[in-house]
């Protein structure tokens, strides 16, 4: 048979996951604009999206936009997920 054609064996899955170079700095890019996102209100006319998107970009500033929008996105799914787990409590 073609191996092209062949069914995957299990336990041999490609692996799924992207932006490894993200994921390295995903933990101390949360502690740059964690506060950002516990104190839900605009600051000083800003919004918090921006705030957070321009704090990551002068903090890493070899991402690109994409890389920047990838990483405040993921940090502020996390957030979000929190948020509702503590008001379902």
């Amino acid at each position: 048979m073609d191996t092209q054609t062949e069914p995957q064996q299990y336990g041999a899955r490609s692996e799924r996951r992207r932006y490894h170079h993200l994921r390295a700095i995903y933990p101390d890019a949360c502690k740059h604009i964690d506060h950002i996102f516990h104190n839900r209100h605009d600051w000083a006319g800003s919004s918090i999206d921006y705030l957070a998107h321009r704090l990551i970009h002068e903090t890493y500033p070899h991402l690109g936009s994409g890389d920047v929008r990838i990483l405040v996105g993921a940090i502020e799914r996390v957030h979000q997920a929190q948020a509702t787990v503590k008001i379902r409590h």
